[in-house]
């Protein structure tokens, strides 16, 4: 069978996994703290290279390019628009940093920089991944629980929620490696490499706010379109060969 058969196929399938990481972002245009992934794609050896009978740039027939092949995602960490709610439940990070959270059900601890929360009739101040709710924690790592039957305010200075007279410091972390960091959902993250606190006096929030997607919605279908002809490129050139290989085997037959 033709090579080149084989490498319009990994051209039309890693073009095709690009064009759903990219359908996922658009997805998530309107999704709080969410960051923008990237389909990454790298040329493959060829078979004997990858066998080790052969080593890269030869110049050799060995060393005919293998195609492509994708190599997975890889997260954008850049900072989304800042959306006025008007709700003093919501917060948004000033500078780099992440909340704590925790999942109610399994006590998991998680990073994220989606400060669209909310305080349920018990007190406790929540955050939403998708139907899945999260404790926000405080600078001991606990859920923060407030009274529901007194007034509270937040102080955006040093990240304290107010009620009282007690201060409640609101967590704000930095991972210590967050190209480490592996996505959870749509905006959480699980930081196997651990996490330190911000410095007192790089703690600073906006209550009212909160971060919004880190998505550039016409940048994202540009991205779509390009992908897309990119694979309808790749089933022409697979249609092509077929077409020249039936041809010459037709005429082996006739022959």
């Amino acid at each position: 069978m033709s090579f080149g058969l084989y490498i319009s196929a990994e051209g039309a399938h890693a073009q095709n996994y690009r064009l759903e990481t990219i359908a996922n972002n658009i997805a998530n245009v309107n999704t709080p703290g969410f960051k923008r992934e990237l389909a990454m794609q790298q040329a493959r050896f060829t078979k004997r290279t990858e066998l080790g009978q052969d080593v890269e740039y030869s110049g050799t027939m060995n060393d005919v390019s293998g195609g492509v092949r994708t190599i997975g995602t890889l997260t954008e960490f850049k900072q989304g628009k800042s959306i006025a709610s008007g709700n003093k439940e919501d917060m948004e990070i000033v500078g780099e940093g992440y909340f704590v959270v925790q999942n109610i059900q399994t006590g998991e601890q998680l990073l994220t920089r989606a400060g669209q929360f909310d305080v349920l009739s018990d007190g406790q101040l929540v955050a939403y991944s998708g139907p899945t709710q999260y404790a926000v924690c405080d600078t001991d790592l606990t859920p923060i629980v407030l009274n529901p039957n007194e007034r509270w305010d937040v102080r955006d200075g040093d990240a304290a929620i107010i009620q009282g007279g007690d201060a409640i410091q609101v967590a704000l972390v930095l991972p210590n490696d967050k190209f480490q960091m592996v996505k959870q959902g749509q905006n959480m993250f699980k930081c196997d490499a651990g996490f330190t606190p911000k410095e007192d006096r790089a703690r600073s929030i906006k209550s009212g706010h909160y971060e919004g997607s880190a998505v550039d919605p016409a940048a994202e279908m540009v991205e779509l379109i390009a992908a897309s002809r990119l694979i309808e490129t790749n089933v022409k050139m697979i249609q092509q060969q077929d077409q020249m290989t039936e041809g010459l085997i037709g005429r082996v037959l006739r022959t």
